[in-house]
């Protein structure tokens, strides 16, 4: 099924909260997000940052699912999202405007859409914005942000469908259930900048979960343009 991983991932990924910083000044990432993924589980996560550092048994609510795991420094700019299968770390997630976290791959809130492209060293697809999954990256095309044995999940400035420097007639030709490379001229314009970053260690899921996972697909996924007789 095609972009199936990706919309996978996104059953993990927050869109409708964000981090709350601790001031109003530009945050300098200088955490790595690949150290929370790399605690394994919930132990880990303990003895890395301290029990004290972490609501280990939380739960929140995203669209129509709700999503149960552990949040690592809540309500400060350090606050991280985390996922578990079968208690295995799976997805670590970061959302909102900045975030002193970063990938090692140099991923971080805030950064622009161009800047992104440099480091996928490639061009892009992401989906139109203006509905619950636009701006996500729905291909890295090959480039260097696809290419490790990590997921990369990203959308960019979605949460409030702010369009500075285009009109709503423009945004709207970048908007809505499609498919646009970032080289679209109206989104180079637009710039957008990350507000959801996620890291994920791929798995092969079970039967029962692989069925789940394609009626929520079929819900959420792009729907393909009919072709006129």
């Amino acid at each position: 099924m095609k972009n199936f991983w990706y919309f996978f991932v996104l059953l993990a990924v927050l869109s409708c909260q964000s981090s709350t910083s601790e001031n109003q000044e530009t945050l300098v990432p200088n955490l790595i997000l690949n150290d929370v993924l790399a605690c394994k589980d919930l132990a880990g996560l303990q003895a890395q940052y301290g029990s004290e550092s972490l609501v280990a048994d939380t739960s929140w609510i995203l669209n129509e699912d709700t999503l149960k795991g552990s949040i690592l420094y809540p309500n400060t700019n350090k606050q991280v999202y985390i996922m578990y299968h079968q208690g295995q770390i799976l997805d670590v997630s970061v959302v909102g405007k900045q975030s002193l976290w970063k990938t090692n791959s140099g991923l971080y809130l805030g950064l622009k859409v161009l800047d992104v492209e440099k480091l996928n060293q490639k061009n892009f697809t992401i989906s139109g914005f203006n509905w619950v999954n636009g701006g996500m990256v729905v291909s890295w095309e090959g480039g260097k942000l696809g290419g490790d044995n990590l997921t990369h999940v990203v959308q960019f400035s979605n949460a409030g469908n702010q369009h500075e420097g285009l009109s709503d007639m423009e945004y709207s030709q970048i908007s809505g259930e499609a498919e646009f490379d970032i080289r679209h001229p109206l989104i180079q314009k637009l710039n957008p900048s990350l507000d959801q970053l996620a890291i994920v260690k791929p798995y092969v899921p079970s039967k029962s979960e692989g069925k789940s996972m394609g009626s929520h697909i079929t819900k959420t996924q792009v729907p393909q343009v009919k072709k006129k007789p």
